[in-house]
């Protein structure tokens, strides 16, 4: 089963994600590789097709997009699955779920309308202040929003394990069952 995770990551948390998601992948399946969107020129040499992004400013970044528009008529024919890498964990407690809600449906409505996608998941990521301008930073606190690494590795491991179980389950068999006898 050959399998690519790509990524598009703007401060390396996404780039780290789709290194593991990569890894435990290859634990169970041989030929899985990650790779930038920007190194890969085609996915008709995968079976399948793990894609990721941070998100920034509710988008994922033009490099994805870019990968996404270009490959539509290939990642159409076969199994895929996305996921984002934003910041609703760093928010405060009372709008954790509903942020990361409304950037899942807001991404899953906007950008992947054109391939059929198994799942998409939106994990946060790393989280600096030195990220943000002093004034937004500032306000961030404020609010209650915490800087750092909350990325929830349990998460990501599930859902890399939910697709890894998928890839290996053998094909459907061609024959109707009925012997030719």
């Amino acid at each position: 089963m050959t399998v690519l995770v790509a990524y598009a990551s703007a401060m390396g948390s996404t780039r780290e994600i789709a290194q593991h998601v990569a890894s435990r992948m290859a634990a169970a399946l041989s030929g899985v590789e990650c790779r930038s969107v920007e190194e890969v020129e085609s996915v008709s040499g995968y079976e399948a097709v793990v894609v990721g992004s941070a998100i920034h400013n509710q988008a994922w970044l033009p490099p994805a997009l870019e990968f996404f528009t270009q490959q539509t008529a290939e990642l159409a024919k076969r199994p895929v699955w996305a996921f984002s890498v934003g910041m609703a964990d760093a928010l405060p407690k009372p709008f954790r779920n509903r942020g990361a809600a409304l950037q899942q449906q807001r991404l899953e409505q906007v950008q992947f309308q054109e391939v059929p996608l198994r799942g998409h998941r939106v994990f946060s990521g790393v989280f600096r202040a030195d990220q943000m301008s002093a004034p937004l930073r500032a306000l961030f606190r404020l609010i209650g929003g915490r800087f750092g690494d909350v990325r929830d590795w349990e998460a990501v491991d599930a859902w890399t394990d939910q697709i890894t179980a998928e890839l290996a389950k053998p094909a459907p068999s061609a024959s109707s069952g009925s012997d030719p006898a």
